[in-house]
């Protein structure tokens, strides 16, 4: 008789000569949370620039303007040989000059982002009534505000903003 080899037995089956080997661990998976974190760090700090640079041009903006200067001069003729004169001087206070003579006129810079020019001619009280007072308010050269008056104690006025 010849000799068979001995019979295997099927995979599981016990007495088998080679055991199976267990399958190798998956592989670690990544985890998600720290790159979604950084994303947002990185998109905060993308919008805290923007908004850092918005605002710094926007400051800049706002000290020149703040810092801008024009000078004005007011005018005033007439008639007359006196006049009373208020005026809005550099430093945005009121300014009077009483018994003023006639013509009159004041150069004045005026500083900041709105620049208010106020003129007030009155004429002398002991002019007569045909006398004219005359007030103007000249920027860069050119008549901004202009107005006219007649008779004793009569008021010319100019005023408004000169932006």
């Amino acid at each position: 008789m010849t000799q068979q080899p001995p019979q295997q037995p099927y995979p599981g089956q016990p007495g088998q000569p080679y055991p199976q080997q267990p399958y190798p661990a998956p592989p670690k998976k990544r985890k998600k949370w720290p790159w979604i974190l950084l994303a947002l760090v990185v998109v905060i700090l993308a919008l805290a620039g923007g908004c850092v640079a918005i605002v710094g041009t926007a400051v800049d903006s706002v000290d020149k303007q703040s810092k801008s200067t024009t000078t004005i001069t007011y005018q005033v003729t007439g008639d007359g040989s006196k006049a009373s004169i208020t005026y809005t001087a550099s430093d945005s206070n009121i300014s009077q000059d009483t018994a003023a003579s006639l013509p009159w006129s004041k150069d004045v810079t005026l500083t900041g982002f709105v620049k208010v020019a106020s003129l007030t001619a009155t004429n002398d009280f002991e002019a007569d009534a045909s006398s004219t007072i005359k007030c103007e308010v000249v920027v860069n050269g050119k008549v901004k505000f202009t107005n006219t008056a007649k008779g004793p104690g009569a008021s010319a006025s100019c005023s408004g903003s000169i932006d």
